[in-house]
């Protein structure tokens, strides 16, 4: 698997992966998509997740993984890259409308319901969130926390 993120030139299969997982895509453009982060596997567009660093606040783009490529834990890994890259960008909070099924995906990732009134008016603003907003999703919060990952270290002794 290959974690990069997204150019302009991929935009229309960006937002078919979009349209498939029944993700709001229609703001997407060509400045956005620079903040989607991609997961590449066999040759493929495997799936997606994305951000808008608004202040100390970040929305969350929620991860859409390829049907043919659901089952493998990319969801969580590139939700987890896209947490410490938002929050190396300044972002102290990252917020979502999301609904159904992916509450509980959130919910075990750390993210945890609020009232809508709680949501930055920054945040509440953005067409994405409205939108999600607007068809029952629930807003969910999750503090997040800049730390660089260490390098690795070359120890003398033996190789185990």
């Amino acid at each position: 698997m290959i974690f990069i993120f997204a150019q302009p030139p991929l935009l229309p299969s960006i937002k078919a992966l979009s349209a498939e997982c029944g993700l709001y895509h229609a703001d997407l453009d060509a400045e956005k998509v620079k903040h989607l982060l991609m997961c590449r596997a066999e040759g493929q567009l495997a799936g997606i997740v994305g951000m808008e660093v608004l202040g100390d606040a970040a929305l969350l783009r929620p991860p859409a993984v390829a049907p043919a490529f659901r089952g493998r834990g990319i969801g969580s890994l590139l939700l987890v890259r896209i947490e410490r890259f938002a929050a190396l960008q300044g972002a102290r909070h990252f917020y979502l409308a999301a609904g159904g099924e992916s509450g509980a995906f959130f919910a075990a990732r750390g993210y945890r319901a609020l009232a809508a009134e709680e949501v930055p008016p920054e945040v509440h603003a953005n067409e994405f969130f409205r939108h999600h907003l607007a068809q029952g999703a629930a807003c969910l919060v999750k503090p997040l926390q800049a730390r660089k990952v260490p390098a690795a270290r070359h120890e003398a002794g033996p190789v185990v």
